[in-house]
């Protein structure tokens, strides 16, 4: 079965870790059939260099943005560009197990009913080889539904989707910091047929940061917008939607050390 591989990249990405997320790609098991690349406004040189040194033995499309228009945007793009009738998509920071595309594959051919997949993730700081933790998602399609009610039921670095589904649920598009699960709900609503698969697919770099940037009052704001999301489109009812703000609002305003220990306490395992 053929697939593509989409990857959006900016231009405060880390060289270093583009470059490592590429290399995962040329060693799978199972190569893509092609690969794109969504450059998401202009890039400086030391990117443009990794981009330029990767040879990749499939076909291979690089989409250049004349400016910067965010991730869900950009993938947008890249999903209408598509020339398979399954996407895969990737963070151009992580690293894909080699045998990810394999595995997920074996999934789909298994069950041809499925149209959005994923899988479990190991986060790492600096070395991928130590994990700091693992974030386990519900398996079975019925599990995920429900899971979705309060929490994102997919981890957006190890998805595969089927294209058409996508496009006619909306497609990714700006909104920030939700911009994969507000996709998988419409999805899901559209009658998409999920999984996950049980084992680790991708290695999930977490940065120093990323806690800081899931707290504040602006991130408050786009919390309550998806919570709105969930509750418009009938996926909630208003009781859910007062439970989840109670739950998920206040931890927000937390500080980035103690929110972290409470995501590895409640969200993650070792």
């Amino acid at each position: 079965m053929k697939f593509s591989l989409l990857i959006s990249v900016y231009a405060k990405e880390n060289p270093h870790f583009l470059k490592k997320c590429l290399d995962s790609i040329s060693s799978q098991t199972m190569l893509p059939d092609e690969l794109i690349i969504v450059k998401d406004g202009p890039l400086p040189s030391v990117l443009e260099r990794v981009l330029s040194d990767f040879h990749f033995p499939n076909d291979m499309q690089i989409i250049a943005l004349p400016k910067n228009i965010t991730q869900g945007p950009a993938r947008a793009i890249g999903i209408e560009a598509a020339r398979n009738a399954w996407v895969a998509v990737m963070d151009s920071d992580d690293i894909c197990r080699p045998d990810r595309f394999e595995k997920q594959l074996a999934m789909i051919e298994s069950n041809s009913e499925l149209s959005l997949i994923g899988g479990q993730i190991s986060e790492f700081g600096d070395n991928p080889d130590d994990a700091l933790a693992v974030r386990k998602v519900p398996l079975s399609h019925d599990d995920i539904v429900t899971y979705a009610k309060c929490r994102n039921p997919l981890s957006q670095m190890t998805v595969m989707l089927k294209r058409d589904l996508a496009i006619s649920a909306g497609n990714y598009r700006y909104f920030p910091c939700f911009e994969d699960y507000d996709l998988w709900v419409r999805m899901i609503k559209n009658g998409a047929i999920c999984a996950n698969h049980p084992e680790v697919l991708v290695d999930a770099r977490v940065g120093g940061g990323m806690y800081e940037r899931r707290r504040g009052i602006a991130y408050i704001r786009y919390e309550w917008k998806m919570q709105k999301q969930l509750l418009r489109l009938g996926y909630i009812g208003f009781f859910r939607f007062i439970l989840n703000l109670a739950m998920r609002i206040p931890v927000r305003l937390l500080p980035g050390k103690l929110l972290a220990q409470l995501y590895n306490m409640f969200a993650r395992s070792k």
